[in-house]
């Protein structure tokens, strides 16, 4: 780990986003006898007692708004992944030549162990959490966080120790890196999403993209070779570039028969059978590929990476069976936020669907699923904001039915379905509308699924 003195530290900083990573960033800083000031558009009461440590330890503390001028009379700006940066006072702080950095990006520079750093639109939480699983059963000491569960700057803060960390990145978080260089870069693939927050798609892909950016020649980057996109930009990769591939028969790690064939340049060539992993569909043998690839590029032993894939199950909310039900299999998929997800989703089905779909509008298009629809789905139930954009653009291709929440259209499609069905609820949208997290929608789901009669 590195120590305060190997860093240039600034004189006055200004942290943006009170949550766990930004209230740790506060703690680093401090400790670097750094003068902080701590802005939160919340009011002081939604934090309760959390924010006191740090005013006693002389962080200055300025809630409930914005104040223009703690912008530019800082000497640099760290941001939570939560903070748009088009809002007014970072655009201004910009403008007048303010360094602004992000949370992943400061927390970064305080570390010297190798990094394993995963993004991608979708299936990064699960690749994420499989390749610590495997560090796990090779008997390798990992930190596993970032985007999830426990942010970079609270590891760096609590100084645990590790032999690697792996890193789950946003693209906002991407967005903010300036020195972030991560030895080994995953890149699952690149679909429309947070297109509310980005000027245009090409802007989201590059985000995505800059992963690599500052790699250098000797470090390496993993490509997912079944996404278009993110394969036709390989060529702007300047690192040690490896493909995983269902398809791609030059791969360096390539599915074959529910085998992944792992045949590295520099390494020893191995194979690695899926046939006991819990984790089922097309999404996740992209993401069993990427993490195999992953593991190997860190020099962890095949069979420790064969016990890992044999006992994780994968994460909630994610193509999730909850039960069968007079013959119909319901499952809980509220985390494909994005249309990109609810493809995949689809993909992995063989039997007629009856999907869920409705949210809160991200402005992509839903136009993608009208191929895996018309092959696979036999109903669309919408709900929520994003009803009425659902059903125009998808109507065309199947019989699509609206409704003011979850529940008013989870109670139709169970009228509707016949058994052999599938009961998906996967919504391409956020849950912010009528729920605080995708979570929360889920295990709505869930326990509508579980009150359906013996």
């Amino acid at each position: 780990m590195k120590t305060d003195r190997e860093i240039q530290m600034p004189g006055k900083a200004l942290v943006v986003g009170m949550g766990v990573s930004g209230r740790a960033l506060c703690e680093l800083l401090l400790r670097g006898g750094v003068r902080v000031t701590a802005t939160d558009m919340r009011p002081r009461g939604d934090f309760g007692d959390a924010l006191d440590p740090l005013e006693a330890c002389g962080c200055s503390l300025k809630l409930g708004a914005h104040d223009l001028r703690d912008f530019l009379d800082a000497d640099l700006i760290i941001v939570s992944p939560g903070v748009p940066l088009d809002i007014e006072p970072l655009r201004q702080a910009s403008l007048h030549g303010v360094k602004i950095v992000g949370e992943l990006d400061w927390a970064s520079r305080f570390v010297d162990r190798p990094i394993v750093a995963v993004t991608g639109t979708n299936g990064k939480t699960t690749t994420t959490s499989l390749i610590g699983e495997m560090c796990k059963a090779a008997g390798r000491r990992a930190f596993v966080g970032g985007n999830i569960g426990t942010p970079l700057s609270k590891w760096v803060l609590d100084g645990e120790d590790a032999e690697v960390l792996v890193l789950e990145v946003s693209s906002f978080q991407l967005d903010t890196a300036d020195t972030f260089r991560p030895d080994v870069g995953v890149l699952l693939n690149i679909t429309e999403d947070h297109l509310d927050r980005y000027e245009n798609f090409q802007a989201y892909a590059d985000s995505k993209m800059s992963l690599f950016a500052r790699q250098t020649g000797n470090q390496i980057a993993i490509v997912n070779g079944d996404d278009p996109l993110a394969l036709s930009r390989c060529s702007e990769i300047g690192s040690r570039l490896l493909i995983g591939s269902r398809r791609l028969e030059k791969a360096d790690a390539l599915l074959r028969n529910g085998r992944v064939r792992v045949n590295i340049p520099w390494k020893a060539p191995f194979e690695i059978g899926l046939e006991n992993s819990p984790l089922k569909g097309a999404h996740n043998e992209e993401n069993l590929v990427a993490a195999i690839l992953a593991a190997a590029a860190i020099d962890l032993p095949p069979d420790a990476i064969s016990r890992a894939i044999g006992t994780y199950r994968g994460l909630p909310h994610r193509v999730e069976w909850v039960r069968t039900w007079r013959g119909v299999d319901f499952y809980d998929d509220s985390k494909a936020t994005n249309v990109g997800a609810v493809a995949k989703a689809l993909e992995g089905f063989e039997r007629p669907v009856l999907i869920l779909m409705g949210g809160r509008d991200k402005l992509g298009s839903y136009g993608p699923l009208k191929e895996g629809l018309k092959a696979k789905g036999k109903g669309i139930f919408v709900f929520g904001e994003a009803a009425p954009r659902i059903r125009e653009e998808l109507e065309e291709v199947l019989p699509a039915s609206s409704f003011p929440d979850l529940e008013a259209a989870f109670h139709e499609a169970v009228k509707r379905a016949e058994p052999g069905d599938v009961v998906l609820l996967s919504p391409a949208c956020s849950s912010f509308d009528q729920y605080a997290s995708y979570g929360q929608r889920g295990d709505h789901f869930k326990k509508l699924v579980a009150q359906l009669a013996n």
